[in-house]
């Protein structure tokens, strides 16, 4: 599936907060093995794998727990982009909120984020909902909330008398110095990933409403998440295309484009464009159907592996060990054990 991405105003508040610490370029391409900035897509995307590597290069080399909490502490609103101006032209904070809410995705491509509220303790939660197989790493989830909090700190304080942060992920018993850091109670452990504050601020007035700008960033907004979602559709269609085919074979481009009514370089250039390429999607195309026929004890592994496209039984074998740790034989015998 396409690759989770991170907007490019992420990238360059986490880049310039790195270079404000001491950290040259030449220490992070060596850390990462490679230049950051050569991963940015033309539509400003980048790779959130990159991303999670490049927070934990910068914690490595300037020897910080809480490189997540300190690069999204020192983020300037700029870090959220058009969400961040969708925010201050709205009428009131629930609107701004709610900007968030439908739009987390163009700053950070991965899992959803919900407003809740609860009348009886008068609370609302801003979660960040996350795919149990594609958790980000702490240093990310770190970063996203300490951005936000830092972002809205001055009107969260002088609104709310709860605000505090609770991660899902485990920490140190002393969160004194993270508390510094966001300057707001932290809690770990939690069931999820969110920040509670007192509900009415929901209702509060923006200091600079502005209508007009607010619904002309609402369209652009959601022409930019129509971008996203286009991509997940070609994503969608050359997997069908590559299933479709397997039996003949591993698919070329070059036939899967056709299929597609696709010149080769379109299709390759729309591939580029959501962080994958075809080589990858077969792969994929394989691993799912495999998962799928590995399961019908009556399919030999003979025909699971013709069906797969592979030219010999070793290549299927070897290509399932790489997916799911196990030879075929011996993941089937687990399976039928546990039926």
């Amino acid at each position: 599936m396409r690759t989770p991405t991170v907007c490019r105003e992420y990238l360059d508040n986490l880049l310039e907060y790195l270079y404000s610490r001491g950290v040259t370029q030449a220490q992070l391409r060596e850390a990462m093995r490679l230049n950051p900035e050569d991963y940015v897509s033309e539509h400003g995307r980048f790779p959130l794998r990159l991303f999670e590597m490049m927070l934990d290069a910068g914690s490595v080399l300037l020897g910080d727990y809480f490189i997540g909490a300190h690069a999204g502490a020192n983020a300037t609103k700029q870090a959220w982009g058009m969400v961040n101006y969708l925010g201050m032209s709205a009428p009131d904070s629930r609107a701004a909120l709610g900007a968030v809410v439908e739009f987390s995705r163009l700053l950070i491509d991965q899992g959803d984020v919900v407003l809740t509220e609860e009348s009886q303790s008068e609370t609302a939660t801003l979660v960040w909902t996350l795919p149990e197989r594609q958790l980000p790493s702490r240093h990310v989830v770190e970063f996203f909330f300490a951005s936000w909090y830092r972002v809205n700190k001055p009107t969260l304080d002088r609104w709310c008398s709860k605000r505090e942060i609770h991660f899902a992920h485990a920490g140190p018993a002393d969160t004194s110095e993270i508390e510094r850091i966001i300057e707001a109670p932290v809690h770990y452990g939690s069931e999820a990933n969110y920040v509670a504050f007192d509900s009415h601020f929901l209702d509060r007035p923006i200091r600079f409403p502005h209508p007009t700008i607010y619904q002309s960033l609402q369209q652009a907004a959601r022409n930019e998440m129509a971008k996203l979602q286009m991509e997940d559709k070609v994503i969608r269609d050359v997997l069908v295309c590559i299933q479709n085919r397997l039996r003949e074979g591993a698919p070329k481009l070059e036939d899967v484009a056709e299929e597609l009514g696709l010149a080769p370089r379109t299709l390759q250039r729309r591939l580029n464009n959501t962080e994958t390429n075809f080589k990858s999607l077969v792969d994929e195309a394989r691993k799912e159907r495999s998962r799928r026929l590995i399961s019908d004890f009556e399919i030999g592994l003979l025909d699971i592996s013709a069906e797969l496209g592979f030219s010999d039984q070793s290549a299927f074998q070897k290509a399932f060990k790489r997916w799911f740790g196990q030879a075929p034989g011996r993941y089937r015998m687990v399976l039928q054990a546990a039926s």
